[in-house]
């Protein structure tokens, strides 16, 4: 007749049997090697992306910053030129400029010392002016454009070299796995992933930061304008301002009269 086993015989017996079993599935089971995601990113192409997206933090900072309105149209400046200009003071509004060299200054400086050739040569020399300080902000905004542009170039060079390699190595062992192989194509597409992350924030902020910069030169020639408005310049034909001198003087030499050069 059997016997039926007690339950802390089965018990004992489990203690001894589910440990063997639990080794015996281990040593079957495949061993998943995971990368962490700075491991799967460390690649040629993506360290330059990364360098290019702290430049364009680096641009959209130093940009925002150079062209807030502080900086740009201070207020405290503003005034002080319009008490030069009330009082017809513009040797002292001439000075103030030099020595206080922000935006609004650099431009207003132009006028008064081109303004003893009228009102042409002062208009012309302002508008050189606010040229010359837009070009400040626009030269360091054309760096996102060309980011924008090749980061995807790179992120997709490297993504061609990247599968180059892993279609030779396949070749030289064989496509018996292709896990392998889609492993490896899905390894190197992140160098395109990361090329388009890169530009399409540069191309966004390039198109706000042009935009932005337009405001603020129109901002800087409105309040130039409103300066000069009535300027007398009839006034100072034959001044001259100290640190805007002339140089061309009169004639020393009387020229032939042209029969006598045509003689």
């Amino acid at each position: 007749m059997k016997t039926i086993p007690s339950l802390r015989q089965l018990f004992t017996a489990a203690l001894f049997v589910l440990p063997s079993i639990t080794w015996a599935a281990d040593a079957a089971a495949p061993v998943v090697v995971k990368k962490s995601l700075l491991a799967d990113l460390n690649m040629p192409a993506i360290w330059f992306l990364l360098l290019c997206s702290m430049f364009i933090v680096w641009f959209v900072l130093d940009v925002f910053m150079r062209s807030s309105t502080k900086l740009l149209l201070p207020t405290e400046k503003v005034e002080a030129l319009r008490d030069f200009f009330r009082k017809g003071d513009y040797q002292g509004a001439l000075n103030y400029c030099v020595e206080n060299p922000v935006s609004v200054t650099n431009i207003v400086h132009a006028g008064i010392k081109y303004a003893p050739g009228g009102l042409q040569a002062a208009e012309d020399a302002m508008s050189n002016a606010i040229l010359r300080e837009n070009s400040k902000f626009q030269n360091k905004i054309a760096y996102l454009s060309v980011i924008g542009v090749i980061a995807p170039m790179v992120g997709l060079t490297g993504t061609v070299l990247g599968m180059i390699s892993a279609f030779s190595v396949m070749g030289q062992a064989g496509a018996a796995d292709p896990s392998k192989l889609s492993a490896a194509i899905g390894h190197v597409l992140n160098a395109t992933a990361g090329g388009l992350i890169v530009a399409i924030p540069a191309f966004i902020f390039y198109y706000l930061l042009r935009n932005h910069i337009s405001h603020r030169i129109h901002d800087l020639s409105v309040a130039v304008a409103d300066l000069f408005r009535k300027f007398p310049y009839s006034q100072l034909t034959d001044v001259e301002f100290a640190g805007g001198e002339s140089y061309a003087a009169a004639p020393t030499w009387n020229p032939a009269p042209k029969a006598e050069q045509q003689a």
